[in-house]
Order: C-alpha cells, then structure tokens, then sequence
C-alpha cells in the first residue's frame, strides 16, 4: 500500500506525493512520486511522475498557455 507523505485525501486530480516503499536498497529509483487519478472516456487510472517529470510539465503549460483548456466559472467556485 502507497505511503501518503502529506496525508492528504486522495481525490481525482489531485497530485498526492507517496513514498516509494518497495524501493531496492542501493536502487537508483526514486524515494518518492507524485501519483494523480485521472479519468478518460470513464475508465479511472493512475498516473506516477517523478518530481523531474512534474516539474518539466508545468513548465512545458507555462510555456504553452494558449493550448491549456480555461476552467469555467462555476468549476472555479466549486472546485
């Protein structure tokens, strides 16, 4: 079972940050990843990025804003 490091709620967008407790003494994998539930054509799933990985795309959505959908008024209030 995946260690929450904030503790947070796990919801379907939010970005929950877990240990990884399975990890080889010695391994060069991560300690920890970033776990987001996502939801396409009404299949759930997970997806895990590394912090790299995180970072370089909230960079690449910087850089490109014209193409990063707008959330309209009433997602913004109850969201």
């Amino acid at each position: 079972m995946a260690e929450i490091i904030n503790k947070e709620k796990v919801k379907k967008g939010h970005i929950i940050k877990v240990w990884n407790t399975k990890r080889p003494k010695f391994s060069n994998a991560n300690s920890a990843y970033h776990v987001i539930h996502c939801q396409q054509s009404g299949q759930e799933f997970p997806i895990m990025l590394t912090e790299k990985e995180l970072e370089r795309a909230a960079y690449r959505a910087m850089q490109n804003p014209e193409d990063v959908p707008k959330k309209g008024f009433l997602t913004e209030i109850f969201d």
